[in-house]
């Protein structure tokens, strides 16, 4: 059970991390390293660019080229494309180091998050030269199972706005599951330091249409969301309660669109569930789809967040 100081600090880490690790395998830097290094100016952050060589990988993703075996020369050959990407960011003033090292990417980057008391995860969704590929099946994916810090999952489709590092509007889906509350919480402290503007959405299933007090329901599930916002949040941004009914994945989507979001912010359970009725295949699109980065915060119970 934490106390009340080390419950405020955490969220502060949360909100506003001191170290920042990026998990790459360096086919997504192109479109990453540009996001890093806005959320680290605008956190006042320090980053690590982590690379994990997993074990017998011995040849490259594309299977027409020339076996690569010599896992060695990878590393080496990894670190010096780390410490040209960590000279740039050093020159715009981010503090920045390196690690290369092989195991179990999943393991050994939510190991390393923990040694280096690192407050938040960055991992790409896409290589740049395998858009079809999703990673997140395999590293990313797995990172958010494992991982006690957020994790925010960058596409290489997010749009420039979204490179400055402070977002100016956020979207928090809230599930209404349990622990739905400490991650909106922490997306309207997000809001709150960054002065931006957020949008609590939660969708209803399209059977709510077919009930005679579908009007009723949805102003109950409006209710039941203002509820977790505070008095004193009209001071500090503009917070309002929306609630849509239809496919999860497509109104989440949709509504980050229409309203020009600049970050999602998803509260996930422990098994990266998301939606109760819809589980991993809800959250695993939003965070493939999405066009701008997601910030995923795992729901605790039990424990003051």
């Amino acid at each position: 059970m934490k106390t009340l100081d080390e419950a405020v600090s955490s969220k502060r880490t949360f909100v506003v991390p001191e170290k920042i690790l990026v998990a790459t395998d360096l086919e997504d830097t192109e479109y990453l390293l540009p996001h890093a290094m806005a959320q680290a100016r605008a956190c006042g952050s320090a980053l690590t660019l982590v690379h994990v060589i997993p074990p017998g990988q011995a040849v490259p993703l594309d299977a027409s080229a020339i076996p690569y075996l010599d896992v060695a020369e990878m590393k080496q050959e990894a670190e010096q494309t780390l410490q040209r990407l960590a000279e740039k960011a050093q020159a715009n003033g981010i503090e920045c180091d390196i690690v290369v090292t092989e195991g179990n990417p999943r393991e050994r980057i939510a190991t390393l998050a923990r040694e280096m008391n690192a407050g938040r995860v960055i991992a790409g969704t896409h290589g740049r030269r395998h858009l079809k590929k999703l990673l997140l099946g395999s590293v990313a994916h797995e990172i958010l199972r494992s991982a006690q810090v957020p994790v925010c999952t960058i596409g290489p489709h997010a749009h420039e706005a979204s490179s400055f590092g402070a977002p100016r509007k956020i979207l928090h889906p809230v599930s209404l599951c349990a622990g739905y509350e400490g991650s909106a919480r922490m997306a309207m402290e997000m809001a709150q330091f960054y002065r931006a503007d957020i949008v609590l959405l939660h969708v209803l299933s399209r059977s709510v249409q077919n009930q005679p007090d579908a009007d009723r329901v949805v102003e109950w599930t409006k209710s039941e969301i203002r509820r977790i916002v505070p008095d004193e949040a009209e001071l500090w941004t503009h917070t309002a309660a929306q609630v849509e009914i239809g496919d999860v994945v497509e109104e989440v989507l949709n509504v980050a669109t229409e309203m020009s979001a600049d970050l999602i912010v998803l509260g996930v359970n422990a098994d990266v569930s998301f939606w109760p009725i819809h589980g991993d295949d809800t959250v695993y699109s939003i965070i493939a789809q999405a066009k701008v980065p997601v910030l995923s915060i795992r729901h605790t119970t039990g424990t003051v967040m």
